[in-house]
């Protein structure tokens, strides 16, 4: 049965998400075996970009559409773009209107679909022009091709800027969030302070998503910040960082301790108990699972049936670096 929850405007949505970014060196074979496997834990939401593998994953994924008949009508197809490969040695951002469009097109082309049912902007883009942007998202909107539409990495002022010209709803904005990375919640946890954890990075875009029924779409659920100068287990605020998983790495003792006791109590594993912490959140997040195991994604929705009590979840936030006043 598909794992299901109400969304921020009380629509169901999966709560899990399989994330293809890590499929590039799979076969064809391989990839269909993963998204079949995925139909029968209850995954039938897909999340891709053009820009994962320079868009052999996108192609990929076609090529899997196109060899067995009725696998695409069996999944949520979601894709973003927005990031260009620049002639001159690096990336950049486009959100000009004819941008967005051929990339999208682009992007069904590889896919082999005929309609995207989401499509997220990939990232901010400085020199955005609303305008433009309204006029791409209409257009895809209005010829089929897109039926809704979304943002990654936005906070509050950026959506609120494309929201007075955008007339599609903006349902999604996926952002990092996790035990090792919760910088979206941190400044609620320590008001009128002058600790650095008070430091607001995104203009409370956890609260504005909750206000404004955006879903957020939580990656890299087991990744976290490491100080590189300090050893510690996140480096939070203004100083050179490097990202490393934490689940099960011995360079973060304390957060990976807590949750072996809380994994040994719920008889579960310990990425369980990440994401339980994660949907605990009544947000209704959704998670976007990156793993191409079957054992690990199973260990990961098994956190689906565990409900944390406030004292466990703040226990973890405690124990992954967070403070509580």
């Amino acid at each position: 049965m598909e794992m299901t929850k109400l969304g921020p405007d009380k629509r169901t949505v999966p709560v899990f998400i399989q994330g293809l970014m890590r499929t590039a060196d799979m076969t064809v074979e391989e990839l269909t075996n993963l998204l079949n496997n995925d139909l029968e834990l209850g995954i039938s939401y897909l999340d891709t970009s053009d820009i994962y593998a320079d868009g052999y994953c996108e192609e990929l994924l076609g090529k899997s559409f196109a060899q067995n008949p009725g696998l695409r009508e069996k999944f949520i197809l979601q894709t973003k773009g927005g990031i260009r490969r620049g002639t001159k040695g690096f990336t950049y951002y486009d959100f000009s209107k004819e941008y967005i469009i051929s990339a999208c097109e682009a992007s069904m082309k590889r896919l082999k679909a005929d309609h995207l049912d989401y499509y997220l902007l990939h990232r901010p883009d400085a020199l955005v022009e609303p305008q433009e942007v309204a006029a791409a998202l209409d257009e895809l909107f209005q010829s089929g091709k897109v039926l809704h539409f979304g943002v990654s990495n936005c906070n509050t002022s950026q959506i609120e800027l494309l929201k007075k010209y955008v007339k599609c709803p903006l349902e999604i904005n996926q952002m990092e969030f996790t035990l090792g990375h919760s910088l979206m919640l941190d400044p609620g946890m320590d008001v009128n302070r002058v600790e650095t954890q008070s430091y607001d990075h995104d203009q409370g875009v956890l609260n504005y998503c909750r206000l404004q029924n955006i879903t957020i779409q939580a990656f890299s659920p087991f990744r976290a910040a490491k100080n590189r100068n300090t050893g510690t287990l996140i480096d939070r605020y203004g100083v050179k960082v490097e990202t490393s998983p934490f689940l099960g790495n011995a360079e973060y003792p304390e957060i990976n301790q807590k949750l072996s006791e809380y994994a040994g109590y719920y008889n579960v594993s310990p990425a369980a108990i990440v994401i339980a912490w994660i949907l605990r959140h009544p947000a209704n997040m959704q998670v976007l699972l990156g793993s191409t195991k079957v054992e690990r994604l199973k260990d990961s929705l098994a956190g689906q049936e565990i409900s944390l009590s406030r004292e466990e979840w703040y226990d973890l936030y405690m124990a992954a670096g967070g403070i509580v006043p």
